[in-house]
C-alpha cells in the first residue's frame, strides 16, 4: 500500500496542502466564534440559568456539527486528487450545498458521538473516584484545560474510529444512506484499525519525526531575558518550519485515509508501467460494502 502512498502523493502534495489549511483555518474560525458565543454570558457577568446553558451547548454542538461538514468537504477536495481527477476548491462547501441531507444527517451522528465522547469524560472527571481526575490535577491549575481537552480529543478520536470511511462512502456510492455508511466503514476498518492507524502514522513519514525533533529544540532552548537575539532568531525559524511539518504530515494522513479506502475498495491498485497514473477512468470502483463481507446494503437509506 504504501507504493500506491507515493504514487498517489506525487505532484499532488500543494493543492492537497492548500485544501487542509483551509479546512483547518475555516474549523479554527467556526470554533472560536461558537465558544466566544457561549462564553459571553459568562464574560458579561450574568449567571448562568438553565436556558443560557442549553443554548451554549446548542452553540457549541453547532460548531462542532459545521466542522463536520467541513470534513466532509475535505475529503470531496482532496479524494478526486488521489484518484487523478479534477479537484474545485468549491467542493470545501459541498456539504452545505448537499440537497439529500445525507451529509448533515451524518455530520449530526459524529457530532453526536463527540457530545458523547465529552459527556464521558466530564461523568468520569466527576466521579469521586475518578481516574481521570488525578490525571488531570497533575498538570496544575494552568494546564488542566490542555489536558482536558487533550483527554477529549482522544476519546473522541476513539469512538469515530472505526466510521473514518463514512464520508468517503457517501462520495463513492451516490445511493448510500447514512447507516449503510457507517456500517459499511465499521465492517472495513473494525478488524483492521492498528494496521490503519499504522499506515496513517507511515505517511506522517519523516515530517512527524522533524515536528518531533523541533518540539525537543524549542523546549531545550532558553527563553525569556535569559534567551538573546540569535536563540530568538533560530527558535522563530524552527517554528515555522515545524508549522510546515505538521501541515505536510496532516495533509499525507488526509489522503493516506483516502488511499487506504480506496484500496480495500478496489478503487486503486499500483501501476509498473512507465507513465500509468493511478485512479484513471479503468480503475472503475467496486462496491466498498462488498469488500466488507459481501452483504448487500445498498437498500439501507437514511433515516
Amino acid at each position: 500500500m504504501h507504493v500506491i502512498l507515493n504514487q498517489c502523493i506525487r505532484g499532488r502534495m500543494p493543492q492537497a496542502m492548500f485544501a487542509v489549511f483551509l479546512h483547518s483555518t475555516l474549523r479554527v474560525c467556526i470554533y472560536i466564534a461558537g465558544v466566544s458565543l457561549a462564553a459571553y454570558p459568562l464574560s458579561a457577568g450574568k449567571a448562568p440559568s438553565l436556558i443560557s446553558v442549553i443554548f451554549d451547548l446548542a452553540v457549541l454542538l453547532t460548531a462542532v456539527l459545521a466542522g463536520e461538514m467541513l470534513s466532509y468537504g475535505l475529503y470531496a477536495t482532496i479524494s478526486p486528487l488521489v484518484r487523478n481527477q479534477a479537484a474545485s476548491i468549491r467542493d470545501m462547501f459541498s456539504g452545505f450545498t448537499d440537497k439529500s441531507r445525507r451529509v448533515i444527517k451524518t455530520a449530526l451522528l459524529f457530532t453526536a458521538l463527540n457530545a458523547a465522547a465529552m459527556l464521558l469524560l466530564g461523568m468520569l472527571a466527576a466521579l469521586p473516584a475518578s481516574p481521570v481526575r488525578p490525571l488531570l490535577e497533575t498538570f496544575g491549575e494552568g494546564g488542566t484545560m490542555l489536558a482536558a481537552a487533550l483527554s477529549f480529543v482522544v476519546l473522541a478520536a476513539l469512538l469515530t474510529l472505526p466510521f473514518t470511511f463514512s464520508y468517503l462512502i457517501l462520495l463513492t456510492k451516490a445511493d448510500a444512506g447514512v447507516r449503510q455508511s457507517f456500517a459499511v466503514s465499521w465492517k472495513l476498518l473494525i478488524r483492521q484499525i492498528p494496521h490503519f492507524v499504522a499506515f496513517i502514522i507511515y505517511a506522517g513519514g519523516k515530517d512527524l519525526v522533524t515536528v518531533f525533533i523541533i518540539q525537543l529544540l524549542l523546549f531545550a532552548m532558553p527563553r525569556g531575558e535569559v534567551a538573546g537575539t540569535s536563540f530568538q532568531l533560530i527558535a522563530t525559524i524552527a517554528s515555522f518550519i515545524g508549522v510546515l511539518a505538521e501541515y505536510r504530515a496532516l495533509t499525507r494522513g488526509y489522503l493516506a485515509v483516502c488511499i487506504y479506502f480506496f484500496s480495500e475498495a478496489g478503487i486503486l491498485r499500483p501501476h509498473g508501467g512507465p507513465g500509468t497514473e493511478i485512479g484513471g477512468p479503468e480503475d472503475a470502483p467496486r462496491e466498498p460494502d462488498a469488500e466488507a463481507g459481501g452483504q448487500d446494503t445498498a437498500g439501507d437509506q437514511a433515516p
